[in-house]
């Protein structure tokens, strides 16, 4: 019991690894304009594969689905987790379609429709992720702790961490409609921009500002 005890312990911080490593690789992702299509293709497939692994460590949720009460906490999870599920599977086909860089050899024709589908659906994998996240945040932090050894009992952590999390709500629904967010998750957009006038540093900042924006409402939203 105390070596599975002891496992599952070492676990979480590898769990939380994972899942930060995934969330800068799909960050990477949506600067196709400025990485390239071909790093565009590789950085998904190993999102892709990431997230496989991520499923299979997280098996058992599967598994449990049809056991226990539903709260209402547990029933917006599950729907949440499995429309992500959904959304990644479509992002995928879609985006394995329109590949001219990992299945160059396959030939495959695209269109536009495919490329429809996959930027509304990818805007909306941003959505589900920071939203999956705001429900996993407080593991996400003990895990962060854990991993970089911050001591929980410093004196003011709360009050910092809720005006941090304030500050990044608000900020956040400036990139929200600089970046048209509400236009794409509603197919308005089949190619996205970045002019070269801005630095690309800076749309990286956007883009993180809005998932934390999903985060930190979702996350405080069922606290509320």
């Amino acid at each position: 019991m105390n070596v599975k005890r002891g496992v599952r312990r070492a676990g979480k911080p590898l769990r939380v690894l994972l899942d930060l490593v995934m969330t800068i690789l799909l960050l990477y992702a949506y600067a196709y304009r400025i990485t390239g299509d071909a790093a565009h293709e590789w950085i998904g497939v190993s999102v892709l594969a990431l997230f496989i692994l991520h499923t299979i460590i997280n098996r058992r949720w599967y598994k449990n689905l049809r056991k226990g009460a539903y709260t209402l906490r547990r029933g917006v999870m599950t729907a949440v987790n499995l429309l992500l599920v959904f959304t990644m599977a479509a992002l995928v086909i879609t985006g394995l379609l329109q590949s001219r860089t990992v299945l160059a050899f396959l030939h495959l024709p695209g269109g536009m429709a495919l490329r429809q589908i996959h930027t509304t659906a990818a805007y909306w994998l941003l959505l589900l992720i920071g939203m999956h996240l705001g429900l996993h945040w407080g593991l996400f932090i003990k895990g962060t702790r854990k991993i970089m050894k911050i001591n929980p009992e410093l004196p003011g952590r709360t009050i910092v961490a809720r005006m941090g999390a304030v500050v990044c709500t608000v900020f956040g629904m400036w990139p929200f409609f600089d970046r048209a967010m509400f236009a794409k998750l509603f197919l308005g957009f089949s190619f996205d921009y970045w002019s070269e006038e801005r630095p690309a540093i800076l749309f990286f900042v956007l883009m993180l500002s809005i998932m934390g924006m999903y985060v930190f409402i979702t996350y405080y939203g069922l606290k509320i």
